[in-house]
């Protein structure tokens, strides 16, 4: 059957329709689209764009003008992270003055046979399909194949067809009806420039543009859930509770990394004895796990063994969707304890499942996971100084 994709219409829906641009220098991208395009790739949708270039017919222009604009269109694509999949163009028009391509096609929307072309080369179900344009030949061309059509514009001349204000709005109505709810897309994160964006030749560049990523990474996490989390913190040691934590690659270092400054950190100057466990410490029982069970199980299989109501469990996962996390806190949840999720990107749906979130708004591994190390630290830190005099405090090093 193939898969569902979106068959994307290139001036006046992706760059700005001037009148047979034929040249790198008259592109011009519309406001937002290549942030939509990073979108749809970044959902897995592939992406085709089939446009009409009746220049080549009518003399303005020649074929390697056409593919010198779409090689300029992908590289600026590029630096955002985005990309397209197939580009497909007719040059061909009944009223063309250049011999050979002055005739009808079966390509030339709303014809469809770049459509159809596409849907071979990239495996698409055109039934499942969207095409995207600002011409009534696209919605005859999403008519042709049986897509869906989305007309940018405010007439669309067809009752039938949704019209939408640009490229991103569609994007926005694309995967809103299309995407499973178990794992949702938002575009906030894909409409906004992601770092690095392009290639840097100089480390002090990188370095301050990184740098100001992180301030604003964390900026953005919201400091009620930093109460609530040592709040829930303070009072699972108070009990004498267990506090496990775990995660994967370099958040399975965090974790880690938790259990020496939660054990260890904070007894210095205190009467404080917490009892912390990482769950992504221990080599042997994690590969022994993984290999009878199943790598998602390693951590939900420890809390079934170690964990008890009142308990308290840490993931850190920058995604939020690592099915063994998502598996651990499911199961806390079901077993009376309590959790706190350290997430980036979307976070979902760890974010939903936890009891406290501390989400990192970021779209960079480096800057979501520097910013969960410094959180975890503060916590840490708040603990400690809670259980200690202003004197006491004056006289230690943090």
């Amino acid at each position: 059957m193939g898969r569902p994709g979106v068959l994307l219409d290139r001036d006046g829906t992706l760059i700005v329709d001037s009148g047979y641009v034929g040249s790198v220098d008259r592109v011009t991208f519309l406001e937002g689209a290549v942030q939509a395009v990073a979108a749809l790739n970044a959902a897995g949708m592939p992406v085709a764009v089939v446009t009409n270039q009746a220049g080549v017919a009518r003399g303005y222009f020649g074929l390697e003008d056409v593919r010198r604009v779409h090689d300029h269109i992908d590289a600026e694509l590029a630096k955002h992270g985005a990309h397209v999949d197939m580009w497909l163009f007719c040059p061909y028009h009944p009223e063309g003055v250049v011999e050979g391509f002055a005739r009808v096609s079966a390509d030339r929307k709303p014809a469809p046979g770049m459509a159809l072309a596409a849907a071979e080369a990239l495996d698409l179900d055109l039934g499942a399909s969207w095409v995207v344009g600002d011409a009534p030949s696209d919605i005859g061309l999403a008519r042709a194949v049986g897509a869906r059509a989305l007309f940018i514009g405010t007439a669309t001349g067809d009752p039938d067809v949704e019209s939408v204000p640009d490229l991103a709005s569609a994007v926005r109505r694309i995967l809103r009806t299309d995407e499973p709810a178990s794992s949702p897309i938002h575009l906030k994160g894909f409409l906004e420039p992601r770092f690095p964006a392009a290639r840097y030749e100089t480390a002090d560049a990188f370095a301050r543009d990184y740098t100001s990523e992180l301030a604003k990474g964390l900026g953005s996490v919201d400091l009620v859930q930093i109460e609530k989390a040592a709040i829930l913190l303070n009072e699972a040691y108070d009990r004498d509770c267990l506090v496990f934590a775990c995660g994967n690659g370099g958040s399975a270092s965090i974790a880690n990394h938790l259990q020496c400054d939660h054990s260890k950190g904070v007894r210095n100057g205190t009467e404080l004895h917490t009892r912390v466990i990482s769950l992504s410490a221990n080599a042997e029982l994690l590969s022994a796990i993984a290999n009878d069970i199943g790598y998602e199980s390693v951590f939900e299989y420890q809390l079934q063994s170690q964990a008890r109501p009142g308990d308290v469990l840490i993931v850190v996962s920058s995604s939020g969707r690592s099915p063994n996390v998502v598996r651990a806190l499911e199961w806390a949840r079901a077993n009376g304890m309590q959790s706190i999720s350290m997430s980036g990107f979307e976070g979902l749906p760890a974010r939903d499942l936890a009891t406290v979130s501390i989400h990192v708004d970021a779209q960079n591994y480096g800057v979501v996971e520097d910013a969960h190390s410094a959180c975890m630290h503060l916590l840490a830190q708040y603990v400690r100084q809670s259980r200690m005099s202003s004197r006491a405090i004056a006289g230690q090093t943090f």
